[in-house]
């Protein structure tokens, strides 16, 4: 039975929205055991709420809550026993599987590389972020732990990504097409910045099926199933991606209403779509790649939807061993890395 530690008190909308969103997973999925880490005496009476008592469903007491905008390292240090630790501890510890929050994404970031460490031969953690393309997914790697990549991060983060997808995004699909692209200035061998140009090459010469160059507009246009790029690049293409995605459909939506459209069964059925392909409710959130466990980065507006896709990600993880995977597939390449 996999076991899922959840920050009940991270997000915006915390502690009620991840209450009841774990409370609907763990009644939908009874062979999942949901371990919400959060302040008791605000927990269990939100818990109590839900509905009857479930078996697979408890609190763990921490009394410490890290907000969304302190500082991480400082609060981390200052708030000893946060939840975000106490959750962390729990998976260092073999007591849970994984640990999902929507709360501080730097406070995550940094509990779980300080306690949890990284995985053998990985040198940094990378978030990974599923996003929607023309036909189908792409995993971006990172897009906020590592602003200050070297060449074999991104190679490591190549490997990683492509697990992730074959396992997560394609349920484990033995026949599942996998592109890794290289984001870069343009899609020429030699084109891009030197920790570009030194990635190509160990890419090149990596058993990582490496398709070339991705430039801006191939991210999304279904050309590679998972692009790698430092930190800063990744956090500035997913925020851009968000607000584009946010002007396109309040256009889209607006320029309907004006030329009543509204009441149209073909525009409803064509905007239902749209909202279900472009919803991120749904994918569970960002996942940190290369530590000693698994975590799950909700988005901080999640409701109790996100909050359980999000856990239901966190549990086929752990059902697929994906961490055993990247272990193997980080040994696979051809020049293991090492960085000073």
């Amino acid at each position: 039975m996999p076991r899922i530690a959840v920050d009940a008190m991270g997000g915006d909308n915390a502690p009620g929205v991840v209450v009841r969103g774990s409370y609907m997973f763990a009644q939908a999925k009874p062979e999942i055991e949901i371990l919400l880490v959060g302040q008791d005496p605000v927990v269990k009476p939100l818990l109590d709420q839900c509905g009857p008592a479930l078996k697979n469903i408890s609190v763990v007491h921490a009394p410490d809550v890290i907000d969304m905008h302190e500082h991480p390292v400082e609060a981390l240090r200052k708030k000893k026993h946060n939840s975000l630790s106490i959750g962390c501890k729990l998976v260092a510890e073999g007591k849970a599987d994984a640990i999902m929050s929507a709360g501080n994404t730097g406070g995550l970031v940094a509990a779980s590389t300080l306690i949890l460490r990284t995985l053998p031969k990985v040198i940094k953690a990378g978030i990974g972020a599923n996003l929607p393309t023309i036909n189908g997914r792409v995993v971006v790697m990172d897009v906020g732990a590592n602003v200050d990549a070297k060449a074999a991060h991104l190679q490591q983060y190549a490997a990683m990504g492509e697990v992730f997808y074959r396992e997560i995004v394609c349920h484990g699909a033995a026949d599942a097409k996998v592109r890794v692209g290289l984001l870069s200035v343009g899609s020429e061998e030699g084109k891009g910045s030197a920790l570009v140009r030194e990635a190509h090459e160990l890419l090149r010469q990596s058993e990582i099926p490496f398709a070339g160059n991705c430039e801006g507009h191939d991210v999304f246009d279904g050309a590679f199933e998972v692009v790698v790029c430092d930190g800063e690049t990744g956090n500035v293409v997913l925020k851009v991606a968000e607000g584009v995605v946010d002007v396109v459909t309040r256009k889209t939506f607006g320029y309907a209403k004006e030329n009543g459209l509204g009441d149209d069964p073909r525009w409803r059925k064509v905007a239902g779509t749209l909202i279900q392909t472009l919803d991120w409710h749904d994918v569970g959130g960002a996942i940190l790649l290369g530590v000693n466990g698994i975590v799950i980065i909700s988005h901080g507006r999640s409701d109790e939807r996100a909050i359980a896709a999000g856990i239901r990600v966190a549990a086929e993880c752990a059902t697929r061993h994906v961490n055993d995977k990247i272990v193997a597939a980080i040994e696979r390449l051809n020049k293991p890395a090492k960085v000073a």
